[in-house]
């Protein structure tokens, strides 16, 4: 069973945090997530930053970044997590939670897989 840190962008007010990972939990990977639940929220931000430099670390240690395809996520703090991690190279992928993508994932090229184990197993082994 190979390892994946994953980084999930997400805002607390919908579940697709608890869906991805739900998700995550039904692969075949040992997965450490190294995203911000809100059991367990940061105790300052900096906001002199685009992305705080506690979060930077957590995508940089990051295998890959996993994010929904919401629209909701084309602005905001996950939109931000979402470019800093593809500014630095991360493999990102977005799951379907909706029928309707944010312009955000669509612009940025990231792809968009079915929200099934089979589909994020044979993306992630092709691309972390």
């Amino acid at each position: 069973m190979s390892k994946k840190n994953v980084f999930i962008p997400h805002r607390w007010g919908n579940e697709d945090y608890e869906c991805l990972s739900a998700l995550l939990d039904r692969t075949m990977f040992n997965v450490v997530d190294y995203s911000v639940p809100s059991t367990m929220p940061l105790q300052s931000i900096d906001y002199r930053y685009k992305v705080d430099p506690q979060i930077r670390k957590k995508i940089q240690y990051a295998s890959f970044v996993l994010c929904s395809n919401r629209p909701a996520n084309g602005s905001g703090i996950a939109s931000q997590e979402i470019q800093y991690a593809v500014a630095l190279g991360k493999p990102v992928i977005a799951v379907m939670v909706t029928k309707s993508t944010s312009s955000l994932i669509v612009n940025l090229d990231i792809p968009l897989i079915p929200c099934r184990r089979d589909s994020l197993e044979r993306w992630a082994n092709l691309n972390t």
